[in-house]
Parts: structure tokens; sequence; C-alpha cells
């Protein structure tokens, strides 16, 4: 049965999400109907390396493939470009080793998120709009101390967590590019809304609601952070990185909202 490795990208504004569900438009769901379509088969098996939420868009979702025919990649790429809907694009499709599994074999996800500092005719589907100031050192500075490995069950959503809550984050960082704040988050895995309830926290910092310092707190367990997640809008899964492949992140230039000049991000902290 050969196996396909799918590099994806979406915009999730009117996804439920990635996972298939009994109702409701899904990626997984969509991306399989278009599949059963192109490829004339029923049984197909198709895995994300990230189960995004409900509004998340994704730069470089990666998907295992599973199928019995053997239609080659560019002729099923050059199908489903026909057949997608505008919201869906598949990037890539290459012939992997058949036990490659695209989130069981993930070393890490990095995911961005993006905070519009002005007004944007064509942000409200990509970026969170905070129109007062904020204290982007302080936000650094807090940015920093969330990396490392921590119990991040205080900033799961109540409910979602089966497992182990503790996760290795490698990176999170604040950086500027014109009137745009982005956070990008590296780590192995996230937990249910954990990334979203991390920028919520930084933000109510950048506000003046919380102080750079109260983060260790939080993780400690000792106080509650900010109960505000970030809104599903400005969140993206950028990339994923896989064992023995060179990895670099993409620049960190605003999808879905203009620069107003060409300038490169400004990295913070």
């Amino acid at each position: 049965m050969p196996t396909h490795r799918l590099l994806i990208e979406y915009d999730g504004t009117k996804f439920a999400g990635w996972q298939a569900q009994a109702s409701g438009r899904t990626v997984q769901g969509t991306l399989l109907d278009a599949l059963r379509a192109v490829t004339g088969e029923r049984e197909i098996d198709l895995q994300g390396a990230g189960r995004t939420d409900a509004g998340v868009h994704a730069l470089g979702q990666v998907a295992s493939l599973r199928t019995r025919g053997r239609l080659d990649p560019a002729t099923m790429r050059r199908r489903l470009d026909e057949t997608l809907p505008a919201d869906l694009a598949v990037r890539r499709i290459e012939l992997v080793p058949p036990r490659f599994h695209a989130r069981h074999d993930a070393l890490a996800r990095c995911y961005r998120y993006q905070i519009a500092t002005r007004r944007s005719a064509f942000g409200k589907r990509t970026t969170w709009w905070i129109a007062e100031p904020l204290d982007l050192d302080a936000m650094a500075v807090a940015a920093r101390s969330f990396e490392g490995r921590h119990d991040f069950r205080p900033f799961a959503k109540r409910g979602g967590e089966k497992d182990s809550t503790l996760v290795e984050v490698e990176l999170c960082r604040v950086a500027t590019v014109e009137d745009f704040v982005m956070v990008r988050l590296v780590a192995s895995h996230f937990l249910w809304n954990q990334v979203r309830r991390m920028v919520g926290a930084l933000v109510a910092i950048g506000r003046g609601a919380a102080a750079a310092d109260d983060v260790p707190r939080w993780l400690s367990g000792a106080s509650t952070p900010p109960l505000l997640a970030a809104p599903a809008a400005g969140l993206f899964l950028e990339t994923v990185r896989y064992p023995g492949e060179e990895w670099s992140l993409p620049p960190l230039v605003p999808v879905g909202a203009p620069l107003l000049s060409t300038v490169h991000a400004r990295v913070l902290g």
C-alpha cells in the first residue's frame, strides 16, 4: 500500500478544525472527499501532523496518505488542484517509506500568532486587532519564561487533556513587523487551546493587566493565568519537523494583511 506525504495549506475560517466529524465542514473531511473523487477509492487513511481547531489556519500542515492505488504524485496533485475548494490547497505530494506517519513521526510543530496593532480591511480573518498600546518588551520577557519543560495544565482547555500535560517548549518569541506583533512557538506538541491561552496571557501582560514575572507563578500553579484565549483567526500552523531533515522557519511576513513597506521582522528580547 503506497504512502504519500502531503504538504497542505488552508484558510481555517470556514472549517470546524482539522479532524473529520459526523457533521460540520472540516479540513480532513474535505480533503478525504476530494481524494476519493480523484483516486476512485473509498478506503483511504489520511492523518495530519496537527489537529488544528476551528478557525485556525495552516501554512505547512503535513499529512500521511495511504491508498491501494498507485496514482503518481504529480497526477494526484493536479487533480486535487481541480477538485479542492479555494480555501484548501495541497502544495506538495511525494512518495515516502510505508511506515511514515505524519503525527507520530513529527519531532516538533511550529505555530505563529498574528496580532495587528492597526485596523485593516483585510485582516479580520487572519489577525487579532488590538487597538490599545502594548508593552512589547514586557511581552518579550514573558515569552522567554515559557521556554523549557513545564506543566502547561493551567493553559489547557479544561477536560481536553487525558495524558501528560508536560510540554517542552523550544521557542517562544515575540517579533514585530511594522504594525504587526508576531508570536512564534515551537514545541514537540501542544495541548488543546495551549497556544491561544499563552498568547492571551502575553497580551494581558502587554496591556498591563499582569506582569512578566507572573509567568513562572502561573506555570507552577501558585496563581491562575488569565482565562482569555486569543481568537482562532490569528493562529497558523507554520511547519513541522521530522527526523533526518533540514528544517528552517519561514520568514515572519504577515499573512492576509498588507505591509505598508518592505521590512524585516525584528525579534524582541
